[in-house]
Protein backbone atom coordinates (compact mmCIF):
# COMPACT_ATOMS: atom_id res chain seq x y z
CA UNK A 1 0.00 0.00 0.00
CA UNK A 2 1.27 3.50 -0.37
CA UNK A 3 2.42 5.88 1.91
CA UNK A 4 -0.43 8.60 2.82
CA UNK A 5 2.70 10.86 3.91
CA UNK A 6 4.24 9.83 0.08
CA UNK A 7 2.57 9.63 -2.88
CA UNK A 8 3.65 6.88 -5.32
CA UNK A 9 3.84 8.89 -8.24
CA UNK A 10 0.91 7.60 -10.11
CA UNK A 11 0.77 7.14 -13.56
CA UNK A 12 3.25 9.63 -14.65
CA UNK A 13 5.58 8.34 -11.86
CA UNK A 14 5.29 4.88 -13.44
CA UNK A 15 6.19 6.50 -16.57
CA UNK A 16 9.44 7.83 -16.11
CA UNK A 17 10.56 4.85 -14.05
CA UNK A 18 9.56 2.41 -17.03
CA UNK A 19 11.85 5.04 -19.01
CA UNK A 20 14.64 5.85 -16.47
CA UNK A 21 17.04 2.26 -17.68
CA UNK A 22 16.65 3.51 -21.20
CA UNK A 23 17.75 7.51 -20.65
CA UNK A 24 20.60 6.35 -18.19
CA UNK A 25 21.98 3.99 -20.93
CA UNK A 26 21.39 6.85 -23.62
CA UNK A 27 23.33 9.40 -21.51
CA UNK A 28 25.98 6.66 -20.85
CA UNK A 29 26.40 5.92 -24.75
CA UNK A 30 26.95 9.96 -25.46
CA UNK A 31 29.59 10.56 -23.16
CA UNK A 32 31.72 7.37 -22.89
CA UNK A 33 35.06 8.13 -21.01
CA UNK A 34 38.41 8.28 -22.45
CA UNK A 35 40.17 8.58 -19.59
CA UNK A 36 40.41 5.03 -19.78
CA UNK A 37 41.14 3.37 -16.20
CA UNK A 38 44.63 1.81 -16.76
CA UNK A 39 43.07 -2.13 -15.47
CA UNK A 40 40.47 -1.78 -18.41
CA UNK A 41 43.21 -0.92 -20.93
CA UNK A 42 44.90 -3.88 -18.84
CA UNK A 43 42.29 -6.29 -19.66
CA UNK A 44 41.46 -5.19 -23.16
CA UNK A 45 45.77 -5.81 -23.98
CA UNK A 46 45.14 -9.16 -22.41
CA UNK A 47 41.83 -10.15 -24.03
CA UNK A 48 43.42 -9.62 -27.45
CA UNK A 49 46.58 -11.11 -26.78
CA UNK A 50 45.30 -14.25 -25.50
CA UNK A 51 45.05 -16.45 -28.72
CA UNK A 52 43.00 -18.73 -29.49
CA UNK A 53 41.58 -21.75 -26.88
CA UNK A 54 44.31 -23.98 -25.89
CA UNK A 55 47.05 -21.41 -26.58
CA UNK A 56 49.39 -21.64 -24.66
CA UNK A 57 49.41 -18.36 -23.01
CA UNK A 58 45.53 -18.24 -23.14
CA UNK A 59 44.48 -19.12 -19.34
CA UNK A 60 47.67 -17.01 -18.64
CA UNK A 61 46.68 -14.04 -20.23
CA UNK A 62 42.58 -13.94 -19.10
CA UNK A 63 42.70 -15.48 -15.53
CA UNK A 64 43.42 -12.82 -12.47
CA UNK A 65 42.79 -14.21 -8.78
CA UNK A 66 41.28 -10.26 -8.34
CA UNK A 67 38.47 -10.38 -10.81
CA UNK A 68 38.87 -13.68 -11.88
CA UNK A 69 36.14 -14.34 -14.54
CA UNK A 70 35.88 -10.72 -16.00
CA UNK A 71 38.56 -10.87 -18.88
CA UNK A 72 37.20 -14.47 -19.66
CA UNK A 73 33.71 -13.45 -20.20
CA UNK A 74 35.00 -9.70 -22.36
CA UNK A 75 37.42 -12.40 -24.48
CA UNK A 76 33.78 -14.20 -25.30
CA UNK A 77 32.31 -11.34 -25.61
CA UNK A 78 34.97 -9.69 -28.31
CA UNK A 79 35.31 -13.34 -30.31
CA UNK A 80 31.28 -13.33 -30.51
CA UNK A 81 31.06 -10.05 -32.28
CA UNK A 82 34.28 -10.90 -34.24
CA UNK A 83 32.44 -14.07 -35.50
CA UNK A 84 29.68 -11.75 -36.76
CA UNK A 85 31.91 -9.47 -38.98
CA UNK A 86 31.94 -6.76 -36.26
CA UNK A 87 35.95 -5.77 -36.01
CA UNK A 88 35.80 -3.99 -32.35
CA UNK A 89 38.58 -4.15 -30.31
CA UNK A 90 38.49 -5.25 -27.02
CA UNK A 91 38.37 -2.14 -24.81
CA UNK A 92 35.05 -0.55 -26.77
CA UNK A 93 33.07 -4.22 -26.14
CA UNK A 94 34.39 -4.18 -22.57
CA UNK A 95 32.99 -0.16 -22.28
CA UNK A 96 29.33 -1.74 -24.16
CA UNK A 97 29.18 -4.02 -21.64
CA UNK A 98 29.39 -2.17 -18.70
CA UNK A 99 26.70 0.66 -19.83
CA UNK A 100 24.36 -2.24 -20.83
CA UNK A 101 25.08 -3.65 -17.61
CA UNK A 102 25.08 -0.02 -15.36
CA UNK A 103 21.92 0.67 -16.65
CA UNK A 104 20.59 -2.73 -15.79
CA UNK A 105 21.94 -2.55 -12.84
CA UNK A 106 19.57 1.11 -12.13
CA UNK A 107 16.88 -0.72 -13.72
CA UNK A 108 16.96 -3.92 -10.46
CA UNK A 109 17.57 -0.90 -8.32
CA UNK A 110 14.51 0.92 -9.18
CA UNK A 111 12.24 -1.93 -9.06
CA UNK A 112 13.66 -2.43 -5.24
CA UNK A 113 13.22 1.07 -3.80
CA UNK A 114 9.66 1.14 -5.55
CA UNK A 115 9.05 -1.97 -3.47
CA UNK A 116 10.69 -1.00 -0.32
CA UNK A 117 9.46 2.95 -0.89
CA UNK A 118 6.19 2.77 -2.09
CA UNK A 119 6.63 5.49 -4.54
CA UNK A 120 7.36 5.92 -8.16
CA UNK A 121 9.06 9.22 -7.06
CA UNK A 122 11.33 8.50 -4.58
CA UNK A 123 12.30 5.46 -6.41
CA UNK A 124 13.46 7.02 -9.73
CA UNK A 125 15.14 10.13 -7.89
CA UNK A 126 17.34 7.70 -5.66
CA UNK A 127 18.09 5.46 -8.76
CA UNK A 128 19.13 8.34 -10.68
CA UNK A 129 21.25 9.88 -7.44
CA UNK A 130 22.83 6.52 -8.00
CA UNK A 131 23.39 6.28 -12.04
CA UNK A 132 24.59 9.74 -12.38
CA UNK A 133 27.01 9.69 -9.73
CA UNK A 134 30.60 10.73 -10.30
CA UNK A 135 32.20 7.37 -9.93
CA UNK A 136 29.45 5.04 -10.77
CA UNK A 137 28.79 7.17 -14.06
CA UNK A 138 32.76 7.41 -14.72
CA UNK A 139 32.86 3.82 -14.19
CA UNK A 140 29.92 2.90 -16.10
CA UNK A 141 31.15 3.67 -19.50
CA UNK A 142 34.53 2.33 -18.99
CA UNK A 143 35.88 -0.93 -18.94
CA UNK A 144 36.42 -2.96 -15.60
CA UNK A 145 34.74 -5.63 -13.53
CA UNK A 146 33.15 -3.40 -10.86
CA UNK A 147 29.78 -2.55 -12.89
CA UNK A 148 28.96 -6.23 -13.39
CA UNK A 149 30.00 -7.44 -9.80
CA UNK A 150 27.64 -4.64 -8.15
CA UNK A 151 24.95 -5.72 -10.58
CA UNK A 152 24.82 -9.05 -9.35
CA UNK A 153 25.39 -7.45 -5.41
CA UNK A 154 22.08 -5.49 -6.46
CA UNK A 155 20.57 -8.16 -7.90
CA UNK A 156 21.28 -10.62 -4.97
CA UNK A 157 20.08 -7.44 -2.53
CA UNK A 158 16.78 -7.65 -4.08
CA UNK A 159 16.31 -11.60 -4.03
CA UNK A 160 17.25 -11.64 -0.61
CA UNK A 161 14.35 -8.97 0.53
CA UNK A 162 11.82 -8.62 -2.40
CA UNK A 163 11.47 -12.58 -3.14
CA UNK A 164 8.23 -13.63 -1.92
CA UNK A 165 9.87 -16.93 -0.49
CA UNK A 166 13.52 -17.76 0.84
CA UNK A 167 15.87 -18.17 -2.07
CA UNK A 168 19.07 -18.87 -0.90
CA UNK A 169 20.10 -20.91 -3.45
CA UNK A 170 19.60 -18.34 -6.08
CA UNK A 171 21.02 -15.67 -3.13
CA UNK A 172 24.52 -18.39 -3.31
CA UNK A 173 24.76 -18.24 -6.79
CA UNK A 174 24.24 -14.33 -7.39
CA UNK A 175 26.76 -13.50 -4.42
CA UNK A 176 29.08 -16.09 -5.74
CA UNK A 177 29.13 -14.67 -9.54
CA UNK A 178 29.62 -11.47 -7.86
CA UNK A 179 33.00 -12.76 -6.18
CA UNK A 180 33.92 -14.59 -9.41
CA UNK A 181 33.90 -11.23 -11.29
CA UNK A 182 35.90 -9.27 -7.93
CA UNK A 183 37.45 -10.83 -4.87
CA UNK A 184 35.78 -7.35 -3.20
CA UNK A 185 32.37 -8.68 -3.24
CA UNK A 186 33.20 -10.98 -0.63
CA UNK A 187 32.61 -8.41 2.11
CA UNK A 188 28.77 -8.58 1.08
CA UNK A 189 28.80 -12.51 2.47
CA UNK A 190 27.55 -10.75 6.48
CA UNK A 191 24.93 -8.72 5.20
CA UNK A 192 23.42 -11.81 3.33
CA UNK A 193 24.28 -14.36 5.60
CA UNK A 194 22.23 -12.16 8.26
CA UNK A 195 19.56 -11.42 6.22
CA UNK A 196 19.08 -15.19 4.94
CA UNK A 197 18.90 -16.15 8.62
CA UNK A 198 16.20 -13.45 9.83
CA UNK A 199 14.10 -14.56 6.71
CA UNK A 200 14.61 -18.59 6.33
CA UNK A 201 16.50 -20.04 9.76
CA UNK A 202 19.65 -21.88 9.84
CA UNK A 203 18.78 -24.20 7.25
CA UNK A 204 18.60 -20.89 4.55
CA UNK A 205 21.62 -19.78 5.50
CA UNK A 206 23.66 -23.30 5.72
CA UNK A 207 21.94 -23.37 2.16
CA UNK A 208 23.54 -20.10 0.62
CA UNK A 209 26.87 -20.56 2.57
CA UNK A 210 27.73 -23.87 1.15
CA UNK A 211 26.73 -22.95 -2.38
CA UNK A 212 28.20 -19.66 -2.42
CA UNK A 213 31.69 -20.73 -0.77
CA UNK A 214 31.86 -24.24 -2.56
CA UNK A 215 31.14 -22.49 -6.11
CA UNK A 216 33.55 -20.00 -5.29
CA UNK A 217 36.04 -21.85 -4.26
CA UNK A 218 35.66 -24.14 -6.53
CA UNK A 219 35.62 -21.66 -9.41
CA UNK A 220 38.68 -20.12 -8.00
CA UNK A 221 41.12 -23.81 -7.75
CA UNK A 222 40.17 -24.64 -11.32
CA UNK A 223 41.12 -21.68 -12.80
CA UNK A 224 44.17 -21.75 -10.53
CA UNK A 225 45.53 -24.79 -12.08
CA UNK A 226 44.50 -23.64 -15.59
CA UNK A 227 46.71 -20.63 -15.19
CA UNK A 228 49.52 -22.59 -13.95
CA UNK A 229 49.44 -25.06 -16.32
CA UNK A 230 49.10 -22.66 -19.01
CA UNK A 231 52.13 -20.85 -17.69
CA UNK A 232 54.22 -23.32 -19.30
CA UNK A 233 52.20 -24.15 -22.44
CA UNK A 234 51.29 -27.58 -21.36
CA UNK A 235 49.31 -29.44 -19.06
CA UNK A 236 51.30 -30.62 -16.13
CA UNK A 237 54.33 -28.70 -16.56
CA UNK A 238 54.71 -26.97 -13.07
CA UNK A 239 54.83 -30.88 -11.37
CA UNK A 240 57.34 -31.70 -14.05
CA UNK A 241 59.92 -29.45 -13.34
CA UNK A 242 59.21 -29.85 -9.26
CA UNK A 243 56.85 -27.12 -8.51
CA UNK A 244 53.39 -28.52 -6.94
CA UNK A 245 50.49 -26.52 -8.28
CA UNK A 246 48.10 -27.95 -5.95
CA UNK A 247 49.82 -27.14 -2.76
CA UNK A 248 47.14 -24.64 -0.20
CA UNK A 249 50.14 -22.26 0.09
CA UNK A 250 50.78 -21.87 -3.06
CA UNK A 251 47.25 -21.40 -3.69
CA UNK A 252 46.38 -19.45 -0.59
CA UNK A 253 49.29 -17.01 -2.23
CA UNK A 254 47.83 -16.39 -5.55
CA UNK A 255 44.07 -16.27 -4.12
CA UNK A 256 45.57 -13.65 -2.41
CA UNK A 257 47.56 -11.61 -4.75
CA UNK A 258 47.40 -8.08 -4.61
CA UNK A 259 50.04 -5.15 -6.19
CA UNK A 260 53.16 -3.96 -4.09
CA UNK A 261 51.54 -0.12 -3.56
CA UNK A 262 48.33 -2.29 -2.37
CA UNK A 263 48.18 -3.08 1.74
CA UNK A 264 46.52 -1.93 4.86
CA UNK A 265 47.19 1.28 6.72
CA UNK A 266 46.96 1.53 10.17
CA UNK A 267 46.83 5.22 10.65
CA UNK A 268 43.84 6.48 12.01
CA UNK A 269 43.99 9.98 11.37
CA UNK A 270 44.66 10.16 7.63
CA UNK A 271 42.49 6.90 6.90
CA UNK A 272 39.72 9.21 9.02
CA UNK A 273 39.85 12.61 7.04
CA UNK A 274 40.32 10.39 3.87
CA UNK A 275 37.79 8.66 4.27
CA UNK A 276 35.33 11.52 5.26
CA UNK A 277 36.71 13.21 2.23
CA UNK A 278 35.88 10.31 -0.37
CA UNK A 279 32.26 9.29 0.36
CA UNK A 280 31.06 12.72 -0.71
CA UNK A 281 33.44 12.21 -4.06
CA UNK A 282 31.44 8.93 -4.86
CA UNK A 283 28.39 11.87 -5.76
CA UNK A 284 30.47 14.95 -6.68
CA UNK A 285 33.09 14.49 -8.93
CA UNK A 286 36.18 16.71 -10.79
CA UNK A 287 38.49 19.26 -10.05
CA UNK A 288 39.17 22.72 -10.58
CA UNK A 289 42.15 22.24 -13.37
CA UNK A 290 39.34 20.39 -15.63
CA UNK A 291 38.33 24.14 -16.86
CA UNK A 292 40.96 23.89 -19.33
CA UNK A 293 37.88 22.23 -21.84
CA UNK A 294 35.48 25.28 -21.04
CA UNK A 295 33.57 25.82 -24.16
CA UNK A 296 30.14 25.97 -25.54
CA UNK A 297 28.67 22.73 -23.71
CA UNK A 298 30.44 23.78 -20.16
CA UNK A 299 29.20 26.91 -20.38
CA UNK A 300 25.24 26.27 -20.85
CA UNK A 301 26.05 23.43 -18.60
CA UNK A 302 27.27 25.35 -16.05
CA UNK A 303 24.42 28.08 -16.36
CA UNK A 304 21.79 25.88 -15.92
CA UNK A 305 23.65 24.11 -12.61
CA UNK A 306 23.35 27.71 -11.48
CA UNK A 307 19.78 27.99 -12.17
CA UNK A 308 19.41 24.82 -10.50
CA UNK A 309 20.71 25.34 -7.36
CA UNK A 310 19.09 28.86 -6.83
CA UNK A 311 16.20 26.99 -7.19
CA UNK A 312 17.36 24.38 -5.08
CA UNK A 313 18.54 27.11 -2.14
CA UNK A 314 15.29 28.84 -2.32
CA UNK A 315 12.83 25.77 -1.89
CA UNK A 316 15.38 24.49 1.15
CA UNK A 317 15.19 27.96 2.78
CA UNK A 318 10.81 28.67 2.09
CA UNK A 319 10.25 25.22 2.97
CA UNK A 320 11.87 23.25 6.19
CA UNK A 321 12.28 19.30 5.93
CA UNK A 322 10.19 17.52 8.43
CA UNK A 323 10.85 13.84 9.28
CA UNK A 324 9.02 11.18 10.97
CA UNK A 325 11.52 9.35 13.94
CA UNK A 326 10.45 5.91 13.44
CA UNK A 327 13.33 3.58 14.89
CA UNK A 328 11.48 0.29 13.49
CA UNK A 329 14.16 -1.55 11.64
CA UNK A 330 12.91 -3.42 8.78
CA UNK A 331 14.84 -6.32 6.81
CA UNK A 332 16.31 -4.67 3.59
CA UNK A 333 17.31 -1.52 5.81
CA UNK A 334 19.14 -4.16 8.59
CA UNK A 335 20.69 -5.93 5.59
CA UNK A 336 21.60 -2.65 3.96
CA UNK A 337 23.14 -1.12 7.08
CA UNK A 338 25.21 -4.15 7.90
CA UNK A 339 26.50 -4.33 3.91
CA UNK A 340 27.64 -0.39 4.53
CA UNK A 341 29.31 -0.76 7.52
CA UNK A 342 30.93 -3.84 6.48
CA UNK A 343 32.48 -2.34 3.62
CA UNK A 344 33.33 1.16 5.45
CA UNK A 345 35.02 -0.90 8.49
CA UNK A 346 37.44 -2.85 5.56
CA UNK A 347 37.51 -0.31 3.47
CA UNK A 348 38.62 2.65 6.19
CA UNK A 349 41.94 0.10 6.76
CA UNK A 350 42.53 -1.47 3.10
CA UNK A 351 43.61 1.44 0.50
CA UNK A 352 40.90 3.90 1.54
CA UNK A 353 41.74 7.00 -0.80
CA UNK A 354 40.29 4.79 -3.46
CA UNK A 355 37.15 5.86 -4.07
CA UNK A 356 36.28 3.80 -6.57
CA UNK A 357 36.49 0.42 -4.44
CA UNK A 358 33.28 2.38 -2.96
CA UNK A 359 31.33 1.34 -5.52
CA UNK A 360 30.58 -2.17 -3.18
CA UNK A 361 28.55 -0.23 -0.95
CA UNK A 362 27.53 2.62 -2.78
CA UNK A 363 23.92 0.56 -3.44
CA UNK A 364 23.58 0.11 0.00
CA UNK A 365 23.85 4.02 0.91
CA UNK A 366 20.99 4.32 -1.82
CA UNK A 367 18.71 2.43 -0.14
CA UNK A 368 19.67 3.30 3.14
CA UNK A 369 18.89 7.40 1.75
CA UNK A 370 15.52 6.57 0.35
CA UNK A 371 14.62 4.63 3.43
CA UNK A 372 15.29 7.71 5.56
CA UNK A 373 13.30 10.05 2.96
CA UNK A 374 10.55 7.69 2.58
CA UNK A 375 10.04 8.93 6.86
CA UNK A 376 9.21 12.51 4.83
CA UNK A 377 5.29 13.77 5.87
CA UNK A 378 4.30 17.19 4.34
CA UNK A 379 3.50 18.31 0.47
CA UNK A 380 6.24 17.05 -2.22
CA UNK A 381 8.53 20.28 -2.98
CA UNK A 382 10.77 18.32 -5.57
CA UNK A 383 13.96 19.62 -3.82
CA UNK A 384 14.88 15.96 -4.28
CA UNK A 385 14.63 16.55 -8.32
CA UNK A 386 16.64 19.87 -7.64
CA UNK A 387 19.66 18.45 -5.59
CA UNK A 388 19.72 15.26 -7.61
CA UNK A 389 19.71 17.95 -11.16
CA UNK A 390 22.54 19.86 -9.25
CA UNK A 391 24.77 16.37 -8.95
CA UNK A 392 24.04 15.48 -12.49
CA UNK A 393 24.71 18.88 -13.74
CA UNK A 394 27.97 19.32 -11.69
CA UNK A 395 29.57 16.00 -12.87
CA UNK A 396 29.03 16.67 -16.42
CA UNK A 397 30.43 20.46 -16.65
CA UNK A 398 33.53 19.19 -14.07
CA UNK A 399 33.81 15.32 -14.67
CA UNK A 400 32.11 13.75 -16.88
CA UNK A 401 32.49 15.61 -20.06
CA UNK A 402 36.44 16.98 -19.68
CA UNK A 403 36.96 13.01 -19.12
CA UNK A 404 35.32 12.86 -22.37
CA UNK A 405 37.75 14.07 -24.26
CA UNK A 406 40.87 11.85 -25.95
CA UNK A 407 43.81 14.55 -24.85
CA UNK A 408 42.34 14.60 -21.03
CA UNK A 409 44.16 11.12 -20.73
CA UNK A 410 48.08 11.81 -20.81
CA UNK A 411 48.57 8.32 -22.24
CA UNK A 412 46.11 8.08 -25.33
CA UNK A 413 46.83 11.69 -26.02
CA UNK A 414 50.88 11.01 -26.54
CA UNK A 415 49.94 7.39 -28.66
CA UNK A 416 47.38 9.27 -30.57
CA UNK A 417 50.24 11.41 -31.65
CA UNK A 418 52.52 8.63 -32.17
CA UNK A 419 49.83 6.70 -34.49
CA UNK A 420 51.37 8.84 -37.79
CA UNK A 421 54.70 8.05 -37.00
CA UNK A 422 54.68 4.47 -36.25
CA UNK A 423 53.84 1.59 -39.04
CA UNK A 424 53.66 -2.09 -39.24
CA UNK A 425 57.13 -2.31 -39.64
CA UNK A 426 58.09 -0.20 -36.00
CA UNK A 427 59.17 -2.08 -33.31
CA UNK A 428 59.14 -0.38 -29.66
CA UNK A 429 61.84 -1.22 -26.90
CA UNK A 430 61.44 -0.99 -22.76
CA UNK A 431 62.76 -2.16 -20.25
CA UNK A 432 59.92 -1.75 -17.24
CA UNK A 433 56.21 -1.98 -19.47
CA UNK A 434 55.02 0.45 -17.22
CA UNK A 435 51.53 2.06 -17.20
CA UNK A 436 52.10 4.77 -20.10
CA UNK A 437 52.95 2.00 -22.33
CA UNK A 438 49.52 0.12 -21.88
CA UNK A 439 48.12 2.62 -23.15
CA UNK A 440 50.79 3.31 -25.96
CA UNK A 441 50.96 0.19 -27.37
CA UNK A 442 47.32 -0.42 -26.87
CA UNK A 443 46.26 2.62 -29.17
CA UNK A 444 49.17 1.33 -32.07
CA UNK A 445 48.22 -2.37 -32.59
CA UNK A 446 50.49 -2.06 -35.84
CA UNK A 447 53.81 -1.82 -33.54
CA UNK A 448 56.22 -4.86 -31.79
CA UNK A 449 56.81 -4.30 -28.28
CA UNK A 450 59.50 -6.17 -27.00
CA UNK A 451 61.05 -6.51 -23.59
CA UNK A 452 65.13 -4.82 -23.24
CA UNK A 453 67.09 -8.66 -22.59
CA UNK A 454 68.74 -7.06 -19.18
CA UNK A 455 71.29 -9.80 -19.62
CA UNK A 456 72.49 -8.58 -22.62
CA UNK A 457 75.05 -4.50 -22.79
CA UNK A 458 74.43 -1.91 -24.54
CA UNK A 459 76.30 -2.77 -27.27
CA UNK A 460 74.51 -6.08 -27.86
CA UNK A 461 71.55 -3.91 -28.24
CA UNK A 462 73.12 -1.52 -30.56
CA UNK A 463 73.99 -5.17 -32.89
CA UNK A 464 70.58 -5.68 -32.59
CA UNK A 465 68.70 -2.73 -33.34
CA UNK A 466 70.97 -2.47 -36.17
CA UNK A 467 69.91 -6.05 -37.45
CA UNK A 468 66.36 -4.47 -37.32
CA UNK A 469 67.02 -1.44 -39.20
CA UNK A 470 68.76 -2.98 -42.21
CA UNK A 471 65.90 -5.29 -42.55
CA UNK A 472 63.62 -2.42 -42.95
CA UNK A 473 62.22 -1.64 -39.10
CA UNK A 474 62.57 1.31 -37.53
CA UNK A 475 63.04 1.26 -33.55
CA UNK A 476 61.86 2.97 -31.07
CA UNK A 477 62.40 3.40 -27.43
CA UNK A 478 60.27 4.50 -24.53
CA UNK A 479 61.66 6.06 -21.63
CA UNK A 480 62.42 3.37 -19.48
CA UNK A 481 64.72 0.87 -22.28
CA UNK A 482 66.56 4.79 -23.11
CA UNK A 483 67.03 5.09 -19.02
CA UNK A 484 68.22 1.51 -19.03
CA UNK A 485 70.85 1.91 -21.99
CA UNK A 486 72.08 5.29 -20.99
CA UNK A 487 72.64 3.93 -16.95
CA UNK A 488 74.66 1.04 -18.72
CA UNK A 489 77.11 3.36 -21.15
CA UNK A 490 75.95 6.85 -21.57
CA UNK A 491 77.79 7.02 -25.26
CA UNK A 492 74.36 5.69 -26.11
CA UNK A 493 72.50 8.79 -26.29
CA UNK A 494 74.33 9.74 -29.53
CA UNK A 495 72.22 7.11 -31.24
CA UNK A 496 68.91 8.82 -30.04
CA UNK A 497 66.75 11.22 -32.18
CA UNK A 498 63.81 12.32 -33.09
CA UNK A 499 62.91 12.86 -29.58
CA UNK A 500 58.67 12.80 -28.75
CA UNK A 501 57.80 13.70 -25.18
CA UNK A 502 54.42 14.37 -24.05
CA UNK A 503 54.76 16.80 -20.46
CA UNK A 504 52.11 17.03 -17.19
CA UNK A 505 52.85 19.73 -14.84
CA UNK A 506 53.58 18.51 -11.33
CA UNK A 507 53.50 14.93 -12.99
CA UNK A 508 55.57 13.21 -15.01
CA UNK A 509 56.80 13.40 -18.46
CA UNK A 510 56.31 10.21 -21.31
CA UNK A 511 59.26 10.41 -23.75
CA UNK A 512 60.29 8.26 -26.59
CA UNK A 513 63.50 8.18 -28.55
CA UNK A 514 63.89 6.66 -32.14
CA UNK A 515 67.06 4.75 -32.56
CA UNK A 516 69.50 5.38 -35.52
CA UNK A 517 72.41 2.73 -36.35
CA UNK A 518 75.67 5.22 -35.67
CA UNK A 519 75.79 8.28 -33.76
CA UNK A 520 76.40 11.03 -35.94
Amino acid sequence: MSSPHLPSGGTRGDKIANWLPLGVFAVYTALPTKNYYWDGVSFALNIEQAGRIGSPSFWRNLIHPNHLLYNVIGYFAWTLLHSVGLRVRALTVLQAVNMVLAALTVLILQRTLLRLTQSAYLSVAASALFAFSAVYWRFATDADAYIPSVLLLVAAFHVLNLAEKPRPLVLGLLHAGAMLIHQLAIFFFPAAAIGIYLKAGRRGLLQYSVLATATTAGVYYASYRLQQQSALGNAGGLEAVGLNTSGPQTFLHWLTFHSADSAFTFSILKSLTTTLANYPRLFFGGTAHLLRFFGPFMLITILLLAAVVSALTIRIIRYPVQFRVNLKPTLPLTVAVIWLVTYAVFLFFWLPWNTFYKLFCLPAIIVIFAGFLARYEGPRRYRLVLFVATMVLANLAFYIFPYSRPDYNQGVRFALRMQPLWSGRTIVYYSDFIVDDWYIRYFNPQTTWKPLNPANGAESFAQEAGREIETGHDIWLDTTAAEALMQNSPAMTTHFYAEQEDTVPHRHTIRFYRWRMESP
